[in-house]
């Protein structure tokens, strides 16, 4: 789900001063250089956000994943009446104008009279205009779009190896890109916003909060603002607080790498995902959905396909990718998932289990490979 990515992209076509305006690059927010530390904040990683951590490069998702059952949920209801409203149209006033028998539903066609024809068009060519904005309201603007037919999920990569950023993201979105870490602008405090209205959260609605890394254009006096850009980091946060914690977290990674300044050498399983397109079980356990959110949420996600990186890219600087080498890339809930499915090797295995195992458990596994 990419709501953010297709708001933002959305404000920018219309004018590069809407898109700065969008996520409060206009001046109105503080714009927090890669250098600048904020020991007061301390670190956090927010749980399920992570898709590894190594040496190497540090993986997070986009925002959106938690709220893409709204969006399954949504679109059922939005689009099963509109279908509705448009083959009632066609069979009562359409339809007979070509054979001229009418069509009701299922029960098969009838012979055209003249008060049912004018029913069609009088009652149901303007529910059927009405169902039109609807739908545009409901997958353009709302940004339900971006939860079907696309990439399953965003994925931001900070390689610390090359300094650059790494982003997959429906072309729709904005596409693929690679940033210079060094060019990039954290904000941190900005306001509550709706995802769906984009408004500013006002009092009694629901606020949504999340990490945005500003980009700014290359040439600054360029009236095209070619090379602008913003990126949506980490998990949907209930709370703007939250923001300056995770970014820190992240320029630490960047400045020390793992095991210094408060950076963990080895993440907890607590706080990453799977990378890839989860089952539904996989999805129970690390959202903990209410009743049917699993559901609605798989009916989105079963139209979607997996981002990849470029090869061209040498993203990973060659560590390899959390779905080929989870151990190695420390995807450590890409690993158990491997490991319960029994895809990792025995090497592997007995690597996983000395980073994150037991010591019993790990004298086990290499007695059974002996």
């Amino acid at each position: 789900m990419f709501p953010n990515e297709h708001v933002y992209q959305r404000a920018r076509r219309r004018s590069i001063a809407e898109g700065r305006r969008c996520v409060q690059a206009d001046g109105s927010k503080r714009l927090l250089m890669v250098d600048e530390c904020l020991d007061s904040v301390g670190t956090t990683i927010p749980g399920r956000s992570l898709y590894a951590q190594n040496e190497t490069y540090l993986e997070f998702c986009n925002s959106g994943w938690e709220q893409q059952w709204k969006a399954g949920i949504g679109s059922f209801f939005v689009l099963l009446p509109c279908l509705l409203v448009f083959w009632g149209l066609y069979g009562f006033a359409i339809h007979p104008f070509i054979t001229g028998n009418m069509l009701f539903l299922w029960f098969g066609a009838f012979e055209a009279r003249s008060n049912f024809v004018w029913f069609g068009w009088l009652l149901l060519f303007p529910l059927s205009l009405g169902c039109c904005v609807l739908l545009w309201l409901w997958f353009d603007i709302m940004g339900a779009r971006t939860c079907f037919f696309t990439y399953a999920r965003g994925r931001i990569r900070f390689n610390r190896v090359t300094r650059k950023v790494y982003l997959l993201r429906p072309r729709g979105c904005g596409g693929n890109a690679v940033f210079d870490w060094n060019r990039l602008r954290a904000i941190i405090d900005m306001d509550g916003y709706d995802l769906l209205a984009r408004k500013n959260g006002a009092p009694g609605k629901a606020a949504y909060y999340s990490l945005i890394l500003y980009h700014p254009p290359l040439d600054a006096a360029d009236p095209l603002a070619k090379g602008e850009d913003a990126v949506f980091v980490g998990p949907t946060l209930p709370m703007q607080q939250e923001a300056a914690p995770l970014w820190e977290y992240i320029r630490r990674f960047m400045e020390y790498g793992p095991g210094q300044e408060g950076i963990p050498e080895r993440i907890g399983q607590e706080h990453t995902t799977y990378c890839g397109k989860p089952s539904s079980s996989q999805y129970k356990l690390e959202q903990r959905p209410g009743v049917m959110e699993t559901a609605y949420h798989m009916l989105s996600q079963v139209t979607c396909s997996w981002p990849a990186f470029p090869k061209e890219w040498q993203s990973d600087s060659g560590i390899g990718e959390p779905e080929d080498k989870p151990v190695q890339t420390g995807a450590v809930m890409t690993a158990l998932v491997h490991r319960a499915q029994g895809k990792l090797s025995k090497a592997d295995e007995i690597e996983f289990l000395q980073r994150w195992g037991a010591a019993q458990t790990v004298q086990e596994a290499r007695s059974q490979k002996a």
